[in-house]
């Protein structure tokens, strides 16, 4: 298959472009046959490219991720359509490159990817996908089961711990030929028979004794399973040697994304979960090649194929029918950080996609506090990372499902509408923004009374709008209220209070009033470095706010020193980030007003960035 694809690639390699698209049955290679294509023939090729193609969504975040890998200018932009268009354009305009678009396993993804590739010129594209008809353009290449001498002496070779017998050649056949010689079928079978250390016959007996109770569970109507020995009938052979936990864990997942799942979170117990133990799971699932486990830029991962995914959400309903509320459990108390907090970052991420998949699930289930609690967090991480547009519509689905599960007063519903109307400030959208935030002041006033430190958070918020909106002496009114009800429920040194000191001293900065301002910048800077730490995006926030009032008042050499170390903060913690951009570009116009030339301001805040720049 490998010198045939070559063949046809290699024949028109100077044509605009050409392209094959991979299909077959799920499991039967086609990713691992266009991968290994890129690395034997890698030599020919400037970029060997790789993108996920399974949905629209997945689609473009792949081709601007493209744009990183490729470090195009515009890999910074923060819009993700900038970066889609920027690797496009690279694609067009550059030759000998190779693009694999992986995963184009129905027609929505199909006319998703189409468009993105139609007009693209001097590379090739190979598309790998259950899906037959992909385009005209890119006719299909099939990509069939092994051949049964080539299963066998996979399974010779693979199974090397098994039980011998001298026959083992024949029976190893016969097995292949029972399998069909699916790849990932194999795979699994001569996992088992190590895992029991058995031979080729018993593996064959216990296969035939199941092989009608398995098909009574197999969807011929399933596209995945299009004959009557699928997956699901390899799949349920392991399946009856795992522990009930194994099987319980197993269905759980099947919830998940078709991403890799971070091995820390096989550690975590949902409430009234902990006679489950996920490791032990694990490791069962591990045993039959049900799962794998991997490293990923150092951080163990394990990885559930996507159609194994499938089958336990077929397959294991019945036995767990609970297991998309599990997931739900499970992905909330792993997302049980702070979403806002920058150290909480390196544990949420690889937890995102996961939270997402089993939230959009669980809100199709009409699951509904918990499916809210999550999106509402999930939509936190995206705002605190100034993605709003994916930010925003996870707001605006939780405060439905809290509004209609909970009642228009609940304080949950208070929670969510502030959050939203921040996103909508972050977005200048103040006018929509503000009704919100009367809303939720007004219901939290009510469940909780006018001190509460709810309601305090929920003036400081208005206060910001109201400061945006120039409206300064409402918002001094609101701010000096907030601070008040802050300092007698939580003490001087809280977190919140250096939060309503800052925003207050902000505003008085912006009205002229330094002296009143200076104190309490300062204020807010001791408590948070005393809480957050001297290296948090906190921190930073404050000594770029001190930095200001100095280079307002002209000690320009004291404010160098706070806005470098705003930076430095930014850069490590936050990397490409608006807020990293605009300190950056305040600490520059103070080394202009040092004297400094502009190419040397510049040049002195790229080497900053550069020496201590977030890694990824």
């Amino acid at each position: 298959m490998l010198e045939k694809l070559r063949a046809i690639l290699a024949q028109s390699h100077n044509a605009a472009v050409v392209g094959r698209a991979l299909h077959g049955l799920g499991g039967v290679g086609k990713t691992r046959l266009a991968v290994e294509y890129a690395w034997r023939y890698r030599a020919d090729y400037a970029a060997l490219l790789f993108v996920p193609a399974q949905d629209g969504n997945t689609l473009d975040k792949g081709l601007a991720d493209i744009a990183t890998v490729l470090d195009l200018p515009e890999k910074a932009a923060p819009q993700q359509d900038v970066r889609v268009a920027a690797a496009l354009r690279w694609l067009n305009s550059h030759r000998d490159w190779l693009l694999i678009c992986d995963n184009v396993d129905d027609v929505a993804a199909r006319d998703a990817l189409l468009p993105r590739i139609a007009n693209l010129a001097g590379g090739h594209v190979l598309i790998t996908g259950r899906l037959a008809d992909q385009s005209p353009a890119y006719p299909s290449l099939t990509l069939d089961v092994l051949a049964v001498d080539d299963a066998a002496e996979f399974l010779l070779e693979r199974a090397a711990r098994r039980a011998q017998s001298p026959n083992d050649a024949a029976l190893a056949g016969e097995l292949a030929a029972e399998l069909g010689g699916l790849a990932l079928g194999l795979e699994q079978a001569a996992a088992y028979i190590e895992r029991r250390q058995i031979g080729f016959a018993a593996y064959l007996k216990l296969w035939r004794e199941n092989r009608e109770k398995v098909l009574g569970w197999f969807d011929k109507t399933a596209t995945a399973y299009n004959h009557d020995v699928g997956l699901a009938a390899t799949w349920m052979t392991s399946v009856a040697q795992l522990t009930p936990d194994g099987r319980r864990l197993l269905a759980r997942l099947g919830w998940l994304a078709p991403d890799p799942i971070p091995d820390s979170l096989f550690d975590v117990s949902a409430t009234g979960d902990e006679a489950f133990d996920a490791r032990e799971a694990l490791a069962d699932l591990l045993a039959y090649s049900l799962v794998s486990a991997g490293a990923e830029n150092g951080t163990r991962m394990v990885t559930v194929h996507r159609l194994v995914q499938d089958f336990a959400r077929r397959e294991l309903a019945a036995d767990w029918p609970g297991a998309l509320k599990e997931a739900l459990e499970w992905l909330s108390w792993g997302f049980a950080y702070d979403p806002d907090d920058v150290r909480s970052w390196p544990v949420l991420e690889p937890l995102m996609a996961h939270a997402m998949a089993v939230a959009s699930a669980a809100d199709r289930a009409s699951i509904s506090k918990s499916t809210a609690d999550l999106l509402n967090r999930l939509g936190i991480v995206l705002k605190s990372k100034a993605r709003f547009a994916e930010a925003e519509p996870l707001y605006r689905r939780a405060l439905e499902i809290f509004e209609k599960s909970a009642g228009p007063n609940h304080p949950d519903v208070a929670s969510t509408l502030n959050n939203l109307a921040l996103l909508l400030c972050a977005t200048n959208r103040l006018a929509e923004a503000e009704p919100m935030l009367r809303r939720a002041l007004t219901i939290d006033e009510a469940r909780f009374g006018p001190h509460h430190s709810e309601v305090a958070t929920n003036l400081n918020n208005l206060a910001e709008l109201l400061r945006a909106s120039n409206r300064f002496e409402e918002a001094e009114s609101l701010y000096r209220r907030s601070l008040g009800i802050s300092r007698m429920r939580l003490g001087h040194k809280d977190s919140k209070v250096a939060i309503c000191l800052n925003n207050l001293a902000l505003l008085l900065h912006t009205m002229g009033r330094y002296e009143e301002s200076e104190p309490m910048y300062r204020q807010a800077l001791e408590i948070d470095e005393d809480n957050c730490g001297p290296n948090h995006p906190n921190t930073a926030i404050r000594l770029n706010n001190l930095a200001s009032l100095m280079s307002a008042t002209d000690r320009h050499a004291e404010a160098e020193t706070m806005f470098r170390r705003a930076v430095v903060i930014v850069s490590k913690s936050l990397g490409e980030h608006p807020m990293s951009k605009r300190f950056c570009d305040n600490y520059r116009c103070c080394l202009l007003s040092l004297g400094k030339s502009e190419a040397a301001a510049q040049s002195a805040v790229d080497a900053l960035i550069d020496e201590h720049a977030r890694k990824p």
